[in-house]
């Protein structure tokens, strides 16, 4: 069974390279990531969208 990760995001641009290797060290047991992003005003969004 895969499974569903959700993530909330605000402001953590430093902290997505790592959130991004973490989730492709498990990619077989996960179906799908969603990032759910609350206004931030730091290259988030970009970062998200660029390396996704």
């Amino acid at each position: 069974m895969k499974v569903s990760v959700v993530t909330p995001n605000y402001n953590g641009e430093k902290f997505l390279k790592n959130y991004f290797e973490s989730l492709n060290l498990d990619s077989e047991q996960i179906g799908e990531v969603i990032i759910v992003d609350n206004g931030s005003s730091d290259s988030s969004l970009d970062y998200i969208q660029n390396n996704s």
